[in-house]
């Protein structure tokens, strides 16, 4: 059973005239006539399909060819044909006249076409339908003629939507449109160059939708990404045009200044190969969801946004940056920022140093590792090097050239996001200078674009202006922090404080989310330990969160360097407006690095815990005195490196000093746990 290569379904030239498909099938039209042409179901293919209860299992063949008898008209007339897993493209023709290609769908569904008028014969007619690859399996049938046009079948009416700011300016905006049970319905006739549009959705540069559902009561609502407001209104669409008019807020300008939003991690069909949006959508989509760097990233491909972008007059919106996601054999690895007219970057090879060596090479700045934890937890990269989540330690020839890991990916599953967090973490304790990144990795329209993003310090907030070098730097640095629907910053003496060094003092932590996000939860890492867990006041989503919190010296801070890393949570977003894969949002600071002892720099758990060894050698009495000044994520980096220096001697010697300091150090407790098989 071949699949092939994905058909797009974000080609502009596709005609919805000629091709639409239905998430949910409307009431049709009263007294439109109607006959089945074919009850049959045809299996094509190559291969037998038994699970497919529809048709038979056998496959009939690569192609097929039907009689049927209709009717000659001058109007346009609409199939309805049921069918199942297209994933290439067939193309079905009527009397030797091509009138659809069928949509790119992999579940049994009915499905519906336009004839154009002058197509149907009087009395027989002859339709056939032939694939691009014929060896992939599908049903096709039954068909079902309808003797009027896609508008009358369908009952559809007009609908216009415009969205603007407080200032009347209008908006670049996702409009989502859904039925009273909830179901996206397919807004239909909507497609310009403006706009991009899926079943459910449609995005717009201009601040102007026009669409047609068919006749009934929707939920349409608009929104703009992580900074604004949403607005929805209930619609009746009957005989005359409805307008929704929407007012979108910029929530959180004060929140953002002095950073951009960037997403760092987008794909499009056109260069990529797979997904379905267009690079013309993908213009769209970064206007509407408020993304201000667009680093695109298409797998073994240096794109270019930016001729799209200006023969689209979308220059004021964002920035774009030449990108790639280096797809290797051992991991995916976004770089940027590239030049288009270089040759790709090395990514054919199973060494992690030569593969980075060779992308710096082509002149980026930023190099991050993508999803560590994907297909699923074991076969990731973090997964294939069994990293321990303890002590940072991995097997085999790994390491960490890279500046960034990807810990929020919005369209992965991650349904405990903190088993990225305490990789990360792992990390740092053994003393890698990595830091966060949060990205969208969009590969379509309706997979929301920048819903991850990654807040990045930067010297102008003007959205055409970023130095995209500059931002590629502070991404290396540290100087950013990642949200899903949440911003969270840290703050020294009023200015942004992550990727920095500091002395012990007081900061403070802004926390903000639009009014449509809830965050409930607070958490403050030191070495990746929790010494502080708060929940968040409720605003019952009358308003936008703006919080401003102190963290003083009193926290239970270690008595050594540390670094300190926020995390917020919050609730999951209801609605298809901000469809979530993962249900929460997210925000969390890059670390902050706490100089305790004043020497003027930062010393992490590993290299104190091998100073420690180096001063006080490894006797008994010295290393239970030292377990009891040092916190757990020095503790474990310490006690690894007192069990190598036990090698033969008896094992259970470094059992009993951890056992000894399990009531400070349960971490360190698991740890060895997890090295003696939970013995």
């Amino acid at each position: 059973m071949t699949k092939g290569l994905p058909y797009s379904r974000g080609m502009k030239h596709l005609c919805i005239v000629l091709l639409t498909c239905l998430l949910v099938t409307p009431a049709l039209g009263q007294d439109i006539p109607s006959h089945e042409i074919t009850g049959r179901v045809w299996h094509l293919g190559d291969d037998e399909t038994p699970e497919w209860p529809e048709g038979p299992a056998r496959p009939e063949g690569g192609s097929l060819s039907f009689a049927f008898q209709a009717k000659a008209t001058q109007r346009a007339s609409l199939l309805a044909v049921t069918h199942r897993h297209i994933s290439n493209d067939w193309r079905l023709s009527i009397n030797g006249v091509e009138v659809a290609r069928l949509q790119n769908k992999e579940a049994l569904g009915t499905y519906y076409y336009e004839v154009p008028g002058g197509v149907l014969a009087e009395g027989e007619n002859t339709a056939s339908l032939a694939g691009s690859h014929p060896t992939d399996d599908i049903t096709f049938g039954p068909v079902t003629l309808h003797e009027g046009s896609f508008r009358e079948v369908l009952n559809l009416r007009s609908v216009e939507v415009q969205i603007h700011d407080e200032n009347g300016a209008a908006l670049p905006a996702r409009v989502t449109i859904s039925d009273s049970a909830g179901n996206l319905v397919t807004a239909y006739y909507a497609e310009r160059l403006q706009t991009a549009v899926r079943p459910g959705v449609v995005y717009t540069v201009d601040g102007s939708a026009h669409f047609e559902v068919p006749a009934g009561d929707y939920l349409i609502q608009a929104a703009r990404g992580t900074e604004w407001s949403m607005a929805s209104q209930t619609v009746n669409v009957s005989g005359t045009q409805p307008r929704v008019d929407f007012v979108l807020n910029r929530e959180l300008e004060a929140a953002t200044r002095g950073f951009i939003a960037a997403d760092t991690h987008i794909h499009t069909l056109t260069h990529s190969g797979h997904g379905d949006s267009s690079v013309e959508e993908r213009m769209v989509t970064l206007a509407g969801e408020g993304v201000e760097l667009a680093v695109a990233t298409d797998h073994n491909h240096n794109t270019n946004y930016a001729p799209t972008q200006t023969e689209m007059e979308l220059g004021r919106f964002f920035t774009p940056a030449i990108g790639n996601e280096v797809t290797t054999p051992i991991g995916h690895l976004n770089a940027f920022p590239l030049r288009v007219e270089d040759a790709v970057p090395p990514h054919d090879l199973q060494d992690i140093n030569e593969i980075v060596k060779g992308i710096r090479a082509k002149g980026a700045k930023a190099v991050i590792l993508n999803h560590p934890r994907w297909p699923d937890h074991d076969k990731g990269p973090h997964g294939a090097i069994e990293l321990d989540s303890y002590s940072g330690e991995w097997t085999g020839s790994w390491a960490v050239p890279f500046d960034a890991l990807e810990l929020i990916n919005s369209q992965t599953e991650e349904l405990e996001p903190m088993l990225l967090f305490e990789d990360w973490f792992a990390l740092l304790n053994r003393g890698e200078r990595v830091f966060a990144v949060g990205s969208s990795d969009s590969h379509t329209v309706g997979g929301v674009v920048g819903q991850g993003r990654t807040y990045v310090q930067s010297s102008t907030d003007d959205p055409s202006a970023i130095d995209v070098e500059e931002a590629a730097l502070n991404i290396a640095n540290g100087h950013s922090s990642i949200s899903m629907g949440i911003i969270a910053t840290v703050l020294a003496g009023g200015e942004p404080a992550m990727g920095k060094t500091l002395g012990l003092q007081n900061t403070e932590l802004h926390i903000a989310a639009p009014s449509w996000v809830l965050p409930t939860k607070l958490t403050v890492y030191a070495n990746g330990q929790p010494i502080l867990e708060q929940p968040l006041p409720v605003t019952n989503h009358t308003g936008k969160t703006d919080l401003t919190l102190e963290l003083p010296t009193s926290l239970p801070w270690p008595n050594h360097d540390f670094y300190m890393v926020v995390i917020v949570e919050g609730d999951g977003v209801d609605g298809g407006f901000w469809p979530q894969i993962n249900d929460y949002t997210l925000a969390a600071t890059n670390p902050v690095f706490v100089d305790v002892d004043g020497d003027g720099e930062y010393t992490n758990p590993r290299a104190l815990a091998e100073a420690l060894i180096k001063l006080g050698g490894t006797e008994d009495a010295t290393v239970a005195r030292t377990l009891d000044e040092i916190d757990s994520a020095v503790a474990i980096q310490y006690m690894r490196l007192v069990r190598l220096a036990y090698l033969a001697q008896a094992e259970h010697r470094a059992t009993s000093l951890t056992i000894q300091a399990r009531e400070k150090h349960p971490k360190l407790i698991e740890w060895l746990r997890s090295l003696l098989g939970n013995r």
